[in-house]
C-alpha cells in the first residue's frame, strides 16, 4: 500500500522487481487487476516495447481494454527488456501470491 492506495509487483525468481502496478484506490480493485493480469499474461500482444527520454528500454503491460496495467523499470538494452517481458509472461501465472499489506 502507498498513500492510501494499493499496488502489486511482479517478481522474478532471483526477487527482482519485473513489473510495477499502477495503483488501485482499493484492495479488492488490486486483487482484480492481479486476477486479470495472471489471466491475460501469456499472451505477448499485452506487451509494448517502449523507450524513456534516456533511450532507456522498458516495457508496459496493458490489459484487453488497452489500459496500462503495469511497467517494468529501464532497461540498458532492448534484448534485456524482451527478456523482461519473457519473464514476466512466464511467471506472472504462478500460483504464489503474497499480501504485503498487514
Amino acid at each position: 500500500m502507498r498513500n492510501g492506495h494499493f499496488l502489486f509487483h511482479l517478481k522474478g525468481n532471483n526477487g527482482e522487481t519485473i513489473l510495477h502496478s499502477e495503483t488501485f484506490s482499493s484492495k479488492a480493485s488490486a486483487e482484480n487487476a492481479i486476477t486479470f493480469a495472471r489471466y491475460v499474461a501469456p499472451d505477448e500482444t499485452n506487451y509494448e516495447l517502449k523507450q524513456n527520454s534516456d533511450d532507456a528500454a522498458y516495457f508496459v503491460r496493458r490489459g484487453k481494454n488497452q489500459q496500462i496495467i503495469g511497467h517494468s523499470d529501464p532497461y540498458n538494452s532492448l534484448k534485456a527488456a524482451k527478456q523482461g517481458i519473457r519473464a514476466a509472461m512466464a511467471l506472472a501465472i504462478t500460483l504464489e501470491i503474497k499480501d504485503m499489506t498487514h
